[in-house]
């Protein structure tokens, strides 16, 4: 009593775990994935930052090589072009000179300058237009720092001459007392510039900058809009971390401009005041990872459907196996009562008969003797009716041999016993089995104890073209006339069992005055089941 209590406490914590189980299953999956989703996420952030630290050094690199380079070549002119060189009547010789440097394609000039601002001469045309530069930050920074040799490189600006946008790489002509004589430049095609931008690919998903620490952009590309000149906002973060002395960081914030998150890096050059940020738009960055995310995603509903369909899967297992012992358990108290029906409508009816024959005058004693005999056979075909033949009826038939052929033989009758090797009929209950020994029985005691018969015969076959086999018991004796009375009680109760057989079957009586009885069984064969 205390194991089967126990047993059933802990049935009831497994049943109440399961969902639990499954919960914390899909619990510890979905933590598993955002996990990886997490993991997956930073190495794609990381990956990026790799990208446009990249992509910044090479565009940093590449401007303050030809920002060196522009800025030798002026120098170079600074040493060669005299005070008295220049003037208008030295034009031709000035536009000599400057041809003969050898320029890279993404300059434009040079030309010089006088101390007024008029452009004297330029290596891109022989004779140049009367204009005076004097207005822009290329001729006014020198001409408002006297003494100060520097190089100076100007904000975007259209050049008069190309109509092209450029930024300008200048230095002052200056005497031996300091005093200006003169501004050589060349100038800086931008188009160049965008040329990388879009080589590294950049133009159409991010950002990419040229900035100087005066805070003016030199050139920007905004998904795949250029843009020149503008002011640095007043507060955006990268502005402020270079000029607070930062060379190089990442950044992942809003930009103030077009109100996008972008993610990238800032690298600051090493020999001019010049930064260049590189970023993506964070929708891109999105569409690196979306993707892995979905796929966690699936992952996480794949496996937790299979969790829950296996529970179910389980738990309708456990109801069909409680389902299958609750079926055993009421075809076993079904068998207990159809037996015990059958106890009380057979061996108790024969019981009473026996009772009430010792009520008369005369007892035969060879009469009680035999009806004992029967009762107990009755009784041991109830007992063989609870074991299964599975369908076997050889073994049926040779139950009934078992049981009936010694008295027979006793009896003096000669009994033959014809049977070949039949097929299984495997629909046949144990209650069919009873009722089929039963009317053999029957068969074979009227044979004992009414036939006066000399020779008896069972005979079984198949006949597969009607699908049945056929069993008939045979005797020499008196035989009787099945008319009368209606061929007695034991006829009518083997007509009965016969039409209670659940997969079918008949029985036919043969029999006349003198010449013998036959009963013959015909069971049917389910087809599948043939052979």
């Amino acid at each position: 009593m205390i194991g089967r209590d126990v047993r059933s406490f802990f049935d009831r914590i497994s049943r109440a775990s399961i969902p639990l189980v499954c919960a914390g299953f899909s619990a510890f999956v979905l933590a598993l994935c955002v996990l990886v989703g997490a993991h997956f996420k930073r190495t794609t952030e990381r990956e990026l930052y790799r990208e446009t630290e990249n992509i910044g050094q090479i565009l940093i690199a590449g401007f303050d090589d030809e920002a060196s380079t522009a800025d030798a070549i002026l120098t170079r002119l600074a040493l060669e072009i005299t005070e008295n060189d220049v003037s208008e009547a030295h034009e031709t010789e000035l536009h000599r000179l400057l041809t003969g440097y050898a320029l890279q394609p993404w300059m434009r000039g040079p030309a010089v300058l006088d101390r007024n601002g008029m452009l004297i001469a330029s290596a891109t045309i022989a004779s140049v237009p009367k204009l005076s530069l004097k207005d822009r930050n290329i001729f006014r920074s020198h001409a408002a720092t006297p003494g100060e040799p520097g190089l100076y490189i100007s904000a975007p600006l259209r050049n008069r001459i190309t109509n092209e946008w450029v930024i300008q790489f200048s230095r002052p002509l200056r005497d031996e007392s300091g005093a200006l004589y003169g501004v050589v430049l060349l100038s800086y095609r931008l188009s160049h510039f965008i040329r990388l931008y879009e080589k590294l690919k950049l133009s159409d998903h991010g950002l990419a900058g040229l900035t100087g620490k005066d805070g003016i952009v030199r050139v920007r590309s905004l998904n795949g809009v250029i843009g020149y000149g503008t002011s640095v906002a007043r507060i955006p973060l990268v502005y402020d971390r270079v000029s607070a002395g930062e060379m190089s960081g990442t950044f992942y914030t809003r930009g103030s401009l077009d109100d996008v998150t972008r993610i990238g890096t800032f690298v600051v050059s090493q020999t001019t005041p010049f930064y260049v940020a590189v970023g993506y738009d964070t929708n891109y960055l999105r569409t690196q990872y979306l993707g892995f995310f979905y796929v966690l995603g699936l992952c996480w509903f794949v496996l937790t459907a299979a969790m829950i369909a296996a529970t179910t899967f389980v738990r309708r297992l456990e109801e069909l196996n409680q389902q299958t012992q609750l079926e055993i358990i009421n075809s076993a108290i079904a068998e207990r009562q159809k037996i015990s029906a059958d106890m009380h409508d057979s061996i108790g009816a024969s019981l009473a008969a026996l009772l009430a024959y010792f009520t008369t005058e005369k007892v035969n004693m060879a009469d009680v003797k035999r009806r004992i005999g029967e009762v107990l056979m009755e009784l041991r075909f109830l007992v063989d009716s609870a074991e299964t033949d599975d369908g076997d009826i050889n073994l049926l038939l040779s139950n009934v041999r078992h049981r009936m052929g010694s008295g027979i033989e006793l009896a003096g009758i000669d009994l033959h016993w014809r049977t070949s090797e039949l097929p299984e009929i495997r629909e046949l209950t144990a209650r069919d089995a009873l009722a089929i020994k039963l009317i053999l029985m029957e068969a074979l005691s009227n044979v004992l104890h009414h036939s006066k018969a000399k020779t008896a015969t069972l005979t079984a076959g198949y006949d597969p073209q009607a699908s049945a086999i056929r069993i008939s018991v045979e005797d020499d004796g008196d035989g009787f006339n099945p008319a009368d009375a209606g061929g007695g009680r034991g006829l009518s109760n083997m007509r009965k069992r016969m039409a209670r057989i659940s997969t079918g079957g008949a029985i036919f009586i043969d029999a006349s005055p003198g010449r013998g009885t036959t009963v013959r069984l015909e069971l049917k064969v389910p087809p599948l089941l043939n052979g």
